[in-house]
């Protein structure tokens, strides 16, 4: 694609190194923690398939002994799904499909009970892009068949359900030279994609959504407004998806990562943008009528960035990422207490690169965050918990 699906989802942490001069060792982390009814974050074992790159991108919980991790890792040149699996006690590696011989990616995940989760990313078919949904029934992972739009790269980010018969999967596909918006529904017997809108005639791109009923649902993203990214946000009335409208910082980048609605009277959603010399955090709050930014703090002077976010209840909420401290980047974990957001201690494993993708809530005191961090070699899966 113009963009690849996994390329998009964990950019973040590689954009902000490329501004720095190379990998080097750090210290702690920036920022004084807030009071969260789970303390303190801690790192969980996650185990990693073979010798090469190991990335988690996404996770989600129905309950406090089923979660799902996914993402992907290097099986000799070419990059493989990974799907992993908290049972109550630990993390395993659970055995996912890919298509042919060519690179395979999840970018999303959705665990709507033990025996009903999916998957969804995009795998190569010779040159191409092509969607790849995958559903779990408890024993196996199987691959699910999903559209395409048109002949050009299409790719998915993102996925949620309603329920077991309502099912959401955003993303993006080439028509001709720009990438539109992509969004694809489950109605219980097969993937369909449904009409969304684009702004402009630039880029557009849906990287995350969110829906807490059959008649509210958000995706969020960026689109291209000339040669700057800017802000994208559809809403699904039940009937159609439209753009409304969102804010941005400034006349430089802005980019929308992650979402998350409780209601239909608060939404939120996450991201970056470019001060015109640093990137900074992003969060914008939807209160029923409009969108708007909210102060949100970053660890210390460099870049910061927010990759995702996931909320227990309206006054407790958790956005992750990640914030150069030196040379490298280190993990970013903000919570929402209902009045303000804060910076909170995180952990970090071993002296370089690290980054937190994604994080999931399946009450106060069960928030799991997923992500990588690189050792000197390669990239390993990072996956941290508050209880």
């Amino acid at each position: 694609m113009a963009r690849s699906v996994r390329s998009l989802k964990a950019t973040t942490s590689f954009l902000l190194v490329s501004l720095a001069a190379s990998l080097l060792f750090f210290g702690t982390v920036a920022g004084a923690a807030s009071a969260s009814a789970c303390s303190p974050w801690s790192i969980e074992g996650s185990p990693n398939v073979g010798t090469g790159n190991n990335d988690l991108l996404a996770v989600a919980a129905s309950s406090t002994c089923d979660a799902w991790a996914v993402g992907d890792y290097v099986n000799g040149s070419a990059n493989q799904t990974l799907a992993e699996h908290w049972d109550g006690s630990s993390w395993s590696v659970v055995s996912s499909l890919d298509v042919g011989a060519g690179n395979n990616f999840f970018a999303g995940v959705s665990d709507i009970s033990a025996s009903n989760a999916w998957a969804v990313g995009h795998y190569v078919s010779g040159t191409t892009d092509q969607t790849l949904v995958e559903h779990w029934n408890g024993k196996t992972w199987s691959i699910v068949a999903s559209p395409n739009m048109g002949t050009g790269n299409n790719g998915l980010s993102g996925i949620v359900a309603v329920s077991a018969t309502n099912i959401w999967a955003v993303g993006g596909f080439e028509n001709g030279s720009a990438e539109n918006t992509l969004v694809e529904h489950w109605n219980g017997k097969v993937w369909s994609i449904k009409a969304s809108p684009n702004v402009g005639t630039g880029n557009n791109f849906l990287s995350s959504v969110s829906a807490d009923s059959a008649t509210d649902a958000w995706a969020v993203g960026t689109h291209n407004n000339a040669a700057i990214t800017q802000t994208l946000i559809e809403h699904w009335n039940g009937k159609a998806w439209s753009v409304t409208a969102s804010p941005d910082v400034g006349t430089s980048n802005n980019m929308l990562q992650g979402v998350a609605a409780t209601s239909a009277a608060n939404a939120w959603a996450v991201g970056h943008y470019y001060n015109g010399s640093l990137y900074q955090t992003l969060v914008e709050h939807w209160n029923g009528k409009a969108w708007s930014v909210k102060t949100s703090p970053n660890s210390g002077p460099s870049n910061n960035v927010l990759d995702g976010v996931a909320f227990a209840s309206s006054t407790n909420g958790w956005a992750v990422g990640s914030f150069i401290n030196g040379s490298v980047a280190n993990t970013l974990v903000e919570h929402w207490n209902g009045k303000a957001w804060s910076v909170e201690s995180s952990p970090n494993v071993g002296t370089y690169t690290q980054t937190l993708e994604a994080v999931t809530a399946t009450s106060a005191t069960d928030v799991w965050s997923v992500g990588f961090y690189y050792t000197g070699t390669a990239n390993q899966t990072l996956i941290e918990h508050c209880c």
